[in-house]
């Protein structure tokens, strides 16, 4: 039993360290004070237009990192004063996190006054490869706009509408998902070693007791990853609505198996015969729900399924109280303890779930916490009924955990290395997705987000946009001379040299693919571009390469539009202007910049597009 015991406080201590590890990477700093933001609820939609429309004294303020409704089908609209935020948001990129994973539909805008800056939607009505970043959690990046004031988010869901908000700028919020997938990682790791544990001796001894056990694990583990938002991210990205099911399912299985496991392990038919029909009545009644599970609407089947889980968890309670007083069996006084700490942590959980407690990390962790506790106390549990019932395998007892020290060995440095693993690959997919790795500028993918959005923004204001494209002349006769290496070392000094040009913040270096570069100039005429143009040509032909004691000279030719968004889908068109002034750059003789006027739309243009 000693044995038992250690690997029990053992994994406490693992557990508990992890969680203590993601509350300090996640909590604010003590000198920053919480953000708070003010909702407003209806029962029908209304548009940003009528809700801003609202007087001040409708909406009601909320801590941002609390906000929880329960189960409810109002529309739910928040909006924040980005003012407060305790960074700089007009000039850095930042990521509005909404920290549950389960809402089907959240829209943000940022508004200037009643303009609206930037709209991006996700959810889980949507596919996940639709959301703006790919985590299970819902979050949206946000680049900077040194125009934005104020932040409006509208949620609609049938699952529990919970909308904790965290801001974080982009390199702190990569920084605490690492200790988000931590957390997660030793969550399931340990589920996954009592579940490879249990099974282990199942086959050994062939009791059903451990395979019935092993099972309540697995669909449990199941139903957390549902909740997390893991199995929507990994197995099926392009089916919102089977994630739902997933989870309604793995909720109603866990409930059979682990009142099926009861019935066993208590003996209850002998025990107790009135407990016995109640446990079976739990088996008939979760059956009857996964039936119900392809016909009920979610909201009204999770509601369901919680609350027979509680009755559940208090019956276990009760009836493993009772049944300790009467046999004095150490093994019913563990199962006893399991059923505690497991109806403590799911009666928190679902109390959050209906708005009755704030969301904090314990309270959304408390699932987790609870299940830990009862899955390594019903281990212990078994494990001592085992030993006492079934003495003569004493020795095959020795030699399975022996083994399991072996395989949470391994598995511990297998949780290490992916955790490792998945830290580079988030830094390495942060880096990848919006810098190119030669030049150290801005990447093709985000110069095509970013020419989208300040296009359309140039359209609503009625500003001018330029755009700039450079390419450096005869590059190829870089390569075919002197190498691809001095070729790469032209693009990296012709790439600073102009981010070294460029003055305002708003404006950005592109490499948009071989030589070729370009520069997105917002609120910027023709003549102001053209002057830009000029300083970076001439920047550029000052330039000089050391290359075998050789000073080699490099040129570019720079073609640019600049004009003020006649129609919303003419981005195209403004950049066919740009590259036509680029070709004639480089007919005219090269090393010169060309401007081309952004064509009038017709008449049928301007009505489709206006």
């Amino acid at each position: 039993m000693s044995l038992y015991f250690r690997l029990f406080i053992l994994t406490l201590l693992l557990f508990s360290g992890t969680l203590a590890a993601a509350r300090y990477n996640s909590d604010e700093p003590a000198a920053t004070a919480p953000l708070m933001a003010q909702y407003y609820q209806s029962a029908d939609f209304i548009s940003l237009p009528q809700l801003q429309a609202i007087t001040d004294d409708q909406w009601q303020d909320v801590p941002a990192a609390s906000i929880n409704f329960g189960f409810t089908n109002h529309h739910v609209w928040i909006r924040m004063p980005l003012a407060q935020l305790p960074f700089d948001y007009r000039h850095d990129p930042w990521i509005l996190e909404l920290g549950y994973p389960l809402l089907d539909h959240a829209e943000l805008y940022l508004l200037n006054g009643s303009t609206i800056l930037l709209r991006t939607a996700a959810g889980n009505d949507l596919p996940y490869t639709a959301r703006p970043i790919a985590v299970p959690e819902l979050a949206f990046p946000v680049p900077p706009l040194s125009q934005a004031d104020w932040l409006y988010l509208h949620v609609h869901s049938d699952s529990s509408v919970q909308i904790p908000m965290r801001a974080l700028p982009e390199q702190e919020y990569w920084q605490q998902r690492v200790a988000s997938v931590t957390f997660d990682a030793a969550f399931y790791a340990i589920l996954f070693s009592m579940l490879a544990y249990n099974l282990l001796i199942f086959l050994l001894t062939r009791d059903v007791i451990f395979l019935l056990y092993s099972l309540s694990i697995a669909a449990f583990a199941t139903m957390m990853a549902g909740l997390h938002g893991w199995t929507y991210a990994l197995l099926w990205p392009e089916s919102p609505h089977l994630n739902d099911l997933t989870i309604l399912l793995s909720l109603a299985l866990s409930e059979i198996f682990l009142a099926l496991f009861g019935l066993f392990f208590l003996r209850l038919r002998r025990l107790h015969p009135r407990a016995f029909r109640l446990y079976s009545g739990y088996v008939v009644s979760a059956v009857a729900l996964v039936l119900l599970s392809v016909y009920l609407p979610y909201h009204t089947m999770i509601q369901l399924l919680t609350g027979q889980a509680i009755l559940m968890s208090i019956s276990a309670l009760i009836l493993g109280l009772l049944l300790w007083w009467q046999t004095r069996s150490r093994d019913v006084f563990l199962f006893f303890l399991a059923a505690f700490s497991l109806i403590f942590g799911l009666l928190l959980y679902a109390l959050q779930k209906f708005g009755v407690v704030p969301v904090n990390l314990i309270t959304e962790h408390a699932a987790e916490i609870g299940s830990v506790i009862q899955v390594v106390l019903l281990a212990l549990s078994m494990a001592d009924r085992h030993n006492r019932e079934r003495q003569a395998r004493l020795a095959a007892q020795d030699v399975i955990i022996n083994m399991q020290r072996e395989a949470n060995a391994v598995l511990d440095q297998k949780v290490r290395e992916r955790t490792e693993d998945l830290e580079q690959l988030n830094q390495r997919l942060q880096e990848e997705s919006t810098t190119d790795a030669l030049t150290r500028v801005r990447n093709r993918r985000y110069f095509d987000q970013r020419f989208y959005t300040l296009y359309q923004d140039a359209f609503r204001q009625q500003t001018s946009l330029a755009l700039l494209l450079i390419d450096i002349d005869h590059f190829k006769q870089f390569n075919d001379t002197y190498g691809h290496q001095l070729g790469d070392t032209v693009l990296q000094k012709v790439a600073k040299c102009m981010q070294q040009a460029i003055k305002r913040p708003q404006d950005s270096v592109y490499r948009y693919g071989g030589e070729e570069f370009a520069i997105l100039l917002p609120n910027t005429d023709a003549q102001g571009a053209l002057q830009v143009a000029e300083q970076l040509r001439a920047r550029i032909d000052r330039l000089r390469i050391t290359h075998q004691h050789q000073q080699l000279s490099v040129t570019a030719s720079i073609g640019l539009c600049a004009a003020v968004p006649l129609g919303r889908e003419q981005q195209e068109l403004l950049y066919q202007q740009a590259d036509k002034a680029l070709y004639q750059a480089k007919t005219q003789g090269r090393n010169r910049s060309c401007a081309l006027p952004l064509q009038q739309p017709d008449a049928d243009d301007r009505q489709q597009n206006g």
